[in-house]
């Protein structure tokens, strides 16, 4: 009985155990979703199969802790840590859309090219992969032609599509033009026979070479000339001992301004003429853009005159192309009606005309538009497809806001345009705001599903479009404010006209700009009919509160006239402000100046005795007076008085006997 019971203690025991350890790897349902969904899950390894596709309801998956992954074309992988407890849990996971480069070929040469990505071997042409979101380039290459390279910024969930065109490398040899004073001398090129004078010399490596020329009879010639790859040179030995009297060619074509070369030296636009050419046979050439260059080898002549006719023909354009790009894959290129396949289409030789394009792609509205092609230009449409659905507004409170459907960009806000029917995570970001993410069931309609995005800051002080609000208003409020005669600079870029009237100057034209916060420029020009002077001007000035401002000018000039005169003025200023309103302003100045008045300052009468130059240093003491009236025009009056130094004779004899010495202006300011 005690060994009986002692068995069944111990079966007992490991039941329990058994049952807990079962309980403990227990199915549990849980639900598993995904953004985007369509996404294949799989726990903790992807090397067996995946347990379903999101959305997941009650599927069924041991307790404890694992990794759900996540595997969607075209996503990051996502990988979701998860603990199995609770029965019915919801575990969600949202995707990073990764963007995808097409790399098509835009030419024969480009098919089966070597591609490169970021460095990397990536595959032949046409080739297509998926990349994280970015700047990435592209190199594109095969043996004998230049390696095509490009940076493309590719978007998470876009598809960059780069049609690549490869271009012959540049050719390695040069050739030679030899020509000289005598015809029919064998040509040696480095020792080997290479015709005789004159003669073009084709495919010559890139380098130095050794020329001679052997004519019968004659000392041989020999000279070193340097070939450059894809150029000619040209040698034009000189054998004869004594050239004979040359002759004369005349060059006319039928091209007007053709340039016009004689053994490859450039001799002018045709018609042209040339003298004293050494008796022989010479290589003539005509080149004009549009035509086919023409050569042609003469004889001259020894005293001879010739005159040669030359007739270009217009060189053909190269016939145009059509390509046509798509923003989807799957879509179908049509051009005028004949099924040309999925893009890019590249359709080389086009006929000149109009042609008709439809792309079409399923779940997409169909793209029909019209191009040109003529000689030399070609055809590019690059098919942007909307997706149908129904339409949508999305509007938000703030700037440069941008809007993301289930994770894809899909421009700034507002927002209106088609979206799939169906269910989607809309998206608003904006710089200095906390996202506003929304679920939305779209379905079939004729209105538009309005959304409006209230967006929080979360900055503190004033939103940015607050700030540039503000910002506007000070700059709207410094501009209508902005004082010509003030001690104060103008806004920077303001630009200013002054006209004004007034004594000793019957007329004055002011011009000044705002430089920066401290400095302001000014050109000016008065007159009284004797005299006109013209004037630089420097002013640099500070308002250390919006109601006074501080500053200093330079004025520096001269005049022309019955008299001549230079002079250099320096004023100290002091302006009160009147909340941007008007300015009353008080300034000392120092004037120097030098006059050539030969005249008393009371008789400019042609009997006087030559007085010499009237030179002197005046001290000035004036004041002024200025009201904004609109937001373009402001109205001043300036008062000035001489308060040490002589009469200026110039200023003199006119409408007044003797220099006022005490000086108005009124006239008024236009701001732009």
């Amino acid at each position: 009985m005690y060994r009986l019971a002692l068995v069944c203690c111990f079966a007992l025991l490991a039941s329990l155990g058994v049952t807990s350890a079962a309980e403990a790897q227990r199915p549990i349902p849980v639900n598993i979703q995904s953004t985007p969904p369509g996404a294949q899950v799989f726990l903790d390894v992807t090397t067996g199969p995946s347990i379903g596709m999101t959305p997941m309801a009650n599927v069924r998956v041991p307790s404890g802790s694992h990794v759900l992954i996540f595997r969607l074309d075209g996503y990051e992988e996502g990988r979701l840590p998860v603990s199995i407890a609770r029965r019915r849990e919801t575990f969600r996971v949202t995707l990073a859309a990764l963007g995808a480069i097409s790399i098509t070929a835009g030419n024969d040469a480009a098919g089966g090219a070597a591609i490169r990505i970021d460095g990397q071997p990536a595959g032949n042409v046409p080739f297509r992969t998926n990349v994280q979101p970015g700047r990435h380039m592209v190199q594109v290459g095969r043996e004998g032609y230049v390696t095509f390279n490009q940076w493309m910024e590719v978007a998470g969930g876009q598809i960059a599509t780069l049609p690549v065109m490869l271009e012959r490398e540049a050719p390695q040899t040069g050739s030679l033009l030899v020509a000289g004073d005598v015809s029919g001398a064998p040509i040696y090129v480095d020792g080997d026979p290479r015709g005789v004078t004159p003669q073009v010399i084709e495919g010559l490596t890139a380098g130095s070479h050794t020329i001679e020329v052997r004519a019968p009879g004659m000392p041989p010639f020999s000279q070193a000339v340097t070939i450059t790859a894809g150029a000619r040179a040209t040698l034009n030995p000189v054998i004869r001992p004594a050239a004979p009297t040359g002759g004369t060619v005349r060059i006319i074509t039928n091209v007007a301004g053709a340039r016009i070369s004689i053994d490859g030296e450039v001799a002018g636009p045709a018609p042209v003429s040339r003298d004293n050419l050494s008796p022989g046979e010479h290589i003539l050439e005509a080149q004009a853009d549009g035509y086919a260059p023409l050569q042609q080898v003469i004889t001259i002549e020894p005293g001879a005159q010739r005159a040669i006719s030359l007739t270009l023909q217009p060189q053909a354009a190269a016939p145009g192309r059509i390509v046509v790009n798509a923003s989807v894959e799957g879509a179908v290129v049509t051009i005028d009606g004949a099924d040309r396949g999925a893009p890019p289409i590249v359709q080389e030789n086009a006929t000149a005309g109009t042609h008709a394009i439809v792309v079409t792609a399923q779940g997409y509205d169909t793209l029909r538009t019209t191009c040109e092609v003529r000689p030399g230009h070609d055809c590019e449409i690059n098919a942007r497809m909307q997706p149908i659905g129904t339409p949508v507004r999305v509007t938000a409170n703030a700037r440069a806001a941008e809007l993301f459907v289930d994770g894809e960009s899909r421009g700034p806000v507002p927002f209106e345009g088609n979206l799939p029917v169906g269910h989607h995570q809309i998206e608003v970001r904006a710089e200095g705001y906390n996202p506003h993410i929304e679920q939305i069931e779209l379905v079939a309609q004729n209105g538009a599903r309005v959304i409006q995005a209230v967006m929080e800051s979360n900055r503190e002080g004033p939103t940015p479009e607050e700030a540039a609000a503000d910002e506007a208003e000070r700059i709207i409020a410094e501009r209508i404010g902005a004082m010509t005669h003030a001690a104060g600079p103008l806004p920077a870029d303001l630009f200013v006209v002054d006209l004004s009237i007034g004594i000793p100057y019957l007329a004055e034209v002011r011009l000044g700009v705002g430089v920066n916060n401290f400095l302001e420029l000014g050109f000016a020009t008065r007159t009284f009919g004797r005299m006109t002077e013209f004037e630089g001007r420097v002013e640099l000035s500070y308002r250390p509160i919006p109601q006074i401002g501080v500053g200093g000018v330079a004025h520096f000039g001269g005049g022309i006239g019955a008299a001549s005169t230079w002079f250099a003025n320096f004023e100290g200023m002091f302006s009160l402000y009147f909340a941007n309103r008007g300015a009353f302003t008080l300034w000392f100045g120092l004037d120097n100046y030098t006059d050539k008045w030969p005249y008393a300052e009371t008789d400019s009468s042609t009997e006087m005795p030559l007085l010499g130059r009237d030179n002197g240093t005046r001290a000035r003491l004036g004041g002024s007076l200025e009201f904004v009236l609109t937001n373009r025009w402001n109205v001043f009056g300036v008062l000035e008085g001489i308060v040490a130094g002589n009469n200026r004779r110039a200023f003199g004899d006119f409408i007044w006997t003797r220099d006022p010495m005490l000086y108005f202006r009124l006239g008024l300011t236009y701001k732009f």
